[in-house]
């Protein structure tokens, strides 16, 4: 475990918000020390300007949603990196932009030799070339968020929202001397914020700054020649450098106007829909000998009183008996708690849902799981920063506490899976406060269910994507293969039910591959689904209802 030198490259000590966390976060793990700053100034007629595709009218459209839409906190706040930066020496130097990159003085390179970089991070527009490349044992590591090309010339979130795409894409890139491609490290989608360009893209920087610190913990874990195979070798992972295009600025204006005004509809209909329209989470079961979540137009609804709603359930069969655990709210409170909704001989449920557990913090998926002979229950308790293990001391309504599997952790969903003699954790979890729940999955194993001692998989976070990594329901298996529920949140919370088939699960390596999905298309009258489990011959999911708040006289 070799500590890790690294090495700033920054157009001034100037910068968001996010860059400064994510420095802080870095220097913070053991073995990592910034090494170098070198503060680049760009001299020549090519100096790249980044948002050279911005026109008067879509910059008038950032200035009021800006205005209007408040990020707090926000990514993009400038900061002054000094202090972070404070025990590195800054080498203040002169690049001339060229036609392809921009190439550092002969003695500058030989002055940043003596400093043995491991890693530089590039923060910027600096177009690296070979000169700077060699000087880092590691290369270059930097971001991009969107699509490359647009990356180069836009305001990272602005696309993805005027084309109502569901989710915005980011990736750690990795360049060595010698090649024209980069290598991929990490790349994530995250959530696209409906309408706001300003809260979509500090949403996406807030989650990219933990790339940074991972990968740098990876490289000193299995040092540069195994970093190196592992994603030098991987053509999967191999990406065009971006080539800057030059786009026509009236066809450029005519474009934004299409795409303003389209937005500008898309939010209109939204504060028209919240007026007149209700959304309730509600349940839909089934009985059958179908063992996948397949044509829920079959499934019968279970709809709640209108005061509450219920999800997230969680079916057991016992002494003949099918009983549900779901998480109920009252929207007069505002605060989830765990129910249980028993149903009779003949396949019918027996309402009201009975209490059985309710904390002064919000509580929801209520996960079961048997171990030597008694019933244990977690339920989503990240209020508490916990993991909370319960056991059943008389079924189904009278639980304790036993124990936290995990604490100080910002964690949702907790799925267990108990897989040839090991148990598995999947877990939705964020490594920052400012970061969302649903878009990274973590893997830990145990030899036992009750332990705090959990072992962090190598690979974490072994799901980087808001369309499949928060877990939604137990790990069950359908001939002869094992598939994992999973939320697609793009868009929106629970927007739809993906099914991930686990292809590899051990102490080294996790590979899942999407086989099926259930969208909320099958009536008008329900929104969004995102759970799904199953006992015996009863079959569960969640939805949104809709409701329509003013009825049109018959």
């Amino acid at each position: 475990m070799k500590d890790i030198r690294v090495g700033i490259l920054t157009n001034g000590m100037s910068a968001p918000a996010w860059v400064q966390d994510m420095l802080r976060m870095s220097v913070a793990q053991e073995g990592v020390k910034i090494s170098l700053v070198v503060d680049y100034s760009i001299d020549g007629a090519h100096v790249r300007h980044a948002d050279s595709a911005r026109t008067p009218l879509l910059d008038a459209w950032l200035a009021v949603d800006k205005r209007l839409i408040k990020v707090s906190p926000d990514a993009f706040e400038a900061v002054d990196m000094s202090s972070v930066l404070a025990n590195a020496p800054v080498l203040n130097v002169k690049v001339d932009a060229q036609s392809n990159a921009e190439r550092f003085a002969q003695h500058d390179i030989a002055q940043i030799k003596t400093h043995d970089i491991d890693v530089f991070l590039l923060l910027g527009a600096l177009r690296p070339g070979d000169d700077i490349l060699n000087a880092a044992s590691s290369g270059i590591w930097y971001f991009e968020h969107g699509d490359g090309q647009r990356s180069q010339q836009t305001t990272v979130g602005m696309h993805d929202i005027l084309t109502d795409s569901t989710h915005t894409e980011s990736a750690l890139q990795w360049r060595v001397a010698g090649s024209n491609q980069a290598h991929t490290l990490q790349r994530s989608w995250s959530v696209t914020h409906p309408f706001s360009i300003h809260r979509n893209r500090s949403y996406c920087y807030w989650k990219t700054l933990s790339f940074f610190p991972r990968k740098l913990q990876e490289l000193r874990s299995i040092g540069a020649a195994s970093f190196r195979q592992r994603y030098a070798a991987d053509r999967s992972r191999t990406t065009p450098v971006p080539v800057r295009r030059h786009d026509n600025a009236v066809s450029r204006n005519a474009l934004h106007m299409r795409q303003i005004a389209g937005l500008v509809a898309r939010i209109a209909a939204s504060k028209v829909a919240n007026l007149t329209t209700q959304e309730q989470w509600m349940l839909l079961y089934r009985f059958s000998d179908e063992a996948t979540p397949t044509n829920p137009q079959t499934f019968t609804e279970l709809v709640p009183p209108r005061d509450r709603f219920w999800a997230d359930p969680f079916v057991i069969r016992r002494n003949g008996e099918y009983v549900v655990f779901i998480e109920e709210l009252e929207y007069a409170d505002n605060r989830g708690y765990i129910s249980a909704i028993r149903f009779d001989a003949n396949q019918q449920p027996i309402l009201p849902p009975i209490k059985v557990i309710q904390r002064p913090y919000h509580m929801s998926y209520p996960y079961l799981i048997e171990h030597e002979g008694e019933l244990y229950m977690i339920p989503e308790t990240h209020q508490s920063r916990a993991i909370e293990l319960y056991r059943c001391v008389q079924f189904p309504d009278k639980w304790e506490h036993v124990m936290n599997l995990m604490e100080d952790v910002m964690a949702v969903d907790t799925t267990i899976w108990r897989h040839e003699g090991k148990f598995w954790m999947f877990v939705g979890m964020r490594d920052n406060e400012h970061a969302s729940l649903s878009e990274e999955l973590f893997l830990f194993s145990a030899d036992t269910l009750l332990t705090q001692n959990w072992k962090p998989h190598p690979r974490n976070p072994i799901v980087s994507d808001v369309r499949c990594a928060r877990p939604a329901g137990n790990i069950f298996e359908h001939e002869g293969a094992w598939y994992r529920p999973a939320q697609d949140c793009s868009g929106k919370y629970g927007r739809a039910l993906t099914v991930q088939r686990i292809d590899v699960i051990d102490d080294e390596t996790y590979q899942e591959t999407p086989v099926s999905r259930i969208d909320a298309n099958w009536t008008p009258s329900i929104d969004r689904v995102h759970t799904f489990n199953r006992d015996g011959q009863l079959s569960l999911i969640d939805g949104m209802k809709i409701h329509r708040k003013f009825r049109t006289p018959a």
